[in-house]
């Protein structure tokens, strides 16, 4: 299917719509995605590579691992509560 401007002078009729932009506009930034980048502190090890401090008896390096599990899983709910009523667009 193909359309065809209207001739000069006429305004496209109202129902017709642009065609959405190309190119760097396609991806959409949000801040609630910086959120996500919260888990990824665990991929990081120099960050977190020491035994002390201890809590009950576990070094730092174990039971930060086992902190950022529940908080990552916070955060990715987060997003998705956040961002579930938005549409590709970024309308609500």
């Amino acid at each position: 299917m193909t359309t065809s401007a209207p001739p000069p002078g006429e305004s496209p009729s109202p129902t017709e719509e642009a065609p959405p932009p190309r190119g760097w506009t396609d991806v959409r930034f949000r801040w609630v995605n910086l959120l996500l980048l919260i888990p990824l502190v665990s991929i990081l090890p120099f960050l977190f590579n020491t035994e002390e401090p201890t809590l009950a008896g576990l070094p730092f390096f174990y039971w930060f691992q086992l902190l950022v599990i529940p908080v990552g899983i916070l955060c990715t709910i987060a997003v998705h509560r956040l961002t579930r009523h938005v549409d590709e667009e970024g309308d609500r």
